[in-house]
């Protein structure tokens, strides 16, 4: 479907008229004469329907609509020549990679894996938007984003990474010795995710155990909190493996009952369909994806000197609370 969108040209004449105020100072800035920039904004105001300048003896002043009209077409003009310069930049390669993440999956499985990634391509600057971002795909500089869910968004390419192996945990002083019997964790109080709220219960069906007491128990928000409070003593908590893997080697945590049970659940690699070629998210996924299939992607406890590391970009979050649950 052909888009309803006037000349960028005729944008770019609006916008430079109503910066300052004068048809001749346009002109001079765009490199053309001051009849052009007129002729290019009367044709815009012809196919918008409306006057965008009030014509005055000592200049121009935007109407109502030419204010509303400036206020929103200068983020896509700016976005355009933003991604104009990257492209004339990189060649159509590397560039920025702006990505979300859970920051408990983001701080301790993501971004220590990365520094291996931009090792092998320095062109590529990784940057990370806010997490409330990761669920809006309409957002244009938003190229990626790591979800928790079962795989199927829609509108959204997805790519399995980690997590449905989960283990139960506690603080070594709360079960002196690992039992064998699902039924006896409920000895003890479980710890449960806001956002996975079917996880101890699916947990116990697939130990061959159905038990109402399964939805019993304290919740948080984030695995962050639930691991440090599993790590506290609170009580028995079920966690993606992933998320706890230091905990457990340094025995801040033990695995409660030694069951292999895959959840449902786990972590991937969402964008946007019409982003599915983008060079820069096709470098990471060409790295990633194979990496982890065979175990091979390097952690935090093998990789060089911070000193010797690539940065990383996290920009800063600010700005309201996301309605988006932020679940890890």
């Amino acid at each position: 479907m052909r888009r309803l969108c006037p000349s960028l040209t005729d944008l770019q004449a609006f916008e430079a008229a109503a910066r300052h105020g004068s048809f001749t100072h346009a002109a001079r800035e765009l490199h053309v004469t001051q009849g052009a920039v007129s002729k290019q904004v009367k044709q815009l105001e012809t196919f918008l329907g409306a006057a965008l300048f009030s014509r005055i003896r000592q200049g121009l002043v935007l109407t109502e609509a030419g204010r509303s009209y400036l206020k929103k077409i200068e983020k896509g003009l700016d976005l355009i020549e933003g991604a104009s310069l990257e492209i004339m930049a990189h060649k159509g390669q590397g560039g920025t990679l702006s990505l979300t993440s859970m920051p408990t999956f983001g701080a301790r499985w993501l971004i220590p894996r990365l520094a291996a990634f931009m090792r092998e391509r320095p062109d590529i600057r990784v940057e990370f938007l806010p997490h409330r971002h990761g669920y809006d795909f309409s957002m244009p500089e938003l190229d990626g984003a790591v979800r928790f869910g079962d795989g199927i968004w829609p509108g959204s390419c997805a790519d399995y990474l980690v997590g449905r192996e989960v283990v139960t945990v506690c603080h070594p002083d709360l079960m002196a010795v690992p039992t064998t019997d699902p039924m006896q964790l409920l000895r003890y109080p479980l710890l449960h995710h806001t956002t996975a709220p079917n996880a101890w219960s699916e947990w116990f069906a697939q130990a061959g155990c159905d038990t109402r007491r399964a939805w019993e128990g304290s919740r948080f928000d984030q695995y962050s909190l639930l691991s440090e409070a599993a790590a506290a003593g609170f009580g028995v908590a079920l966690i993606p493996r992933c998320l706890v893997e230091e905990e457990l080697r340094e025995g801040k945590l033990v695995i409660a009952i030694d069951l292999s049970i895959e959840a449902r659940q786990g972590y991937y690699l969402c964008y946007p369909e019409y982003k599915a070629n983008l060079p820069s998210l096709q470098a990471l996924r060409n790295w990633l994806l194979p990496a982890v299939a065979s175990g091979g992607v390097p952690d935090k406890h093998c990789e060089p000197d911070a000193a010797t590391q690539p940065a990383v970009n996290p920009m800063a979050s600010g700005g309201k609370s996301s309605p988006v649950p932020d679940p890890h």
